[in-house]
């Protein structure tokens, strides 16, 4: 069996807005394999950081292999991206049904404060929200925002537009 005839066969990638930035292949997972402990009970995202690793990505989905198994390739490699800021990046939806994205990147003073055993960051830098509306992805941004607003200076710049398509 390839994942890409079943379990990745409806995936969609949300393509970086900054250079630095990660694109993000986000497989909508069909009911037979999906979990709650997906985002939105349905999704996984993979982030990418290069071409190559989507070619690589690429590659693992259509290889052939006895049963399913996770798309976990990128989970625990590590990051290229160094940063000593909190980043926050939205992905609007790149066409209709999909979710909005929050990929944040976090540096390692906040990183340190989580137990290292813990699985709450994809390639040791990242974490990820989905979203069904930007309006409950603003909500969350504004919860983060003033949680961090009380710690540190923050710079907030808009990149995109926030049209979507979801």
């Amino acid at each position: 069996m390839r994942l890409v005839d079943e379990l990745a066969a409806h995936r969609m990638l949300y393509v970086r807005a900054l250079p630095t930035l990660p694109d993000i292949l986000l497989i909508d997972i069909p009911p037979r394999f999906a979990a709650p402990t997906l985002p939105m009970g349905r999704y996984y995202p993979i982030i990418l950081e290069t071409p190559t690793e989507l070619l690589e990505m690429e590659a693992f989905l259509h290889a052939e292999r006895p049963t399913a198994i996770p798309p976990n390739l990128f989970d625990r490699r590590s990051s290229a991206l160094l940063t000593e800021d909190i980043i926050f990046a939205r992905y609007a939806p790149p066409g209709p049904a999909w979710p909005w994205l929050l990929l944040c990147c976090w540096p390692a003073a906040y990183r340190s404060l989580v137990p290292s055993e813990s699985d709450q960051f994809a390639r040791e830098i990242y974490t990820i929200e989905l979203f069904a509306t930007l309006a409950d992805l603003e909500a969350t941004e504004m919860l983060l925002l003033e949680t961090l607003g009380t710690q540190q200076v923050l710079q907030i710049k808009y990149l995109a537009d926030n049209e979507g398509n979801a």
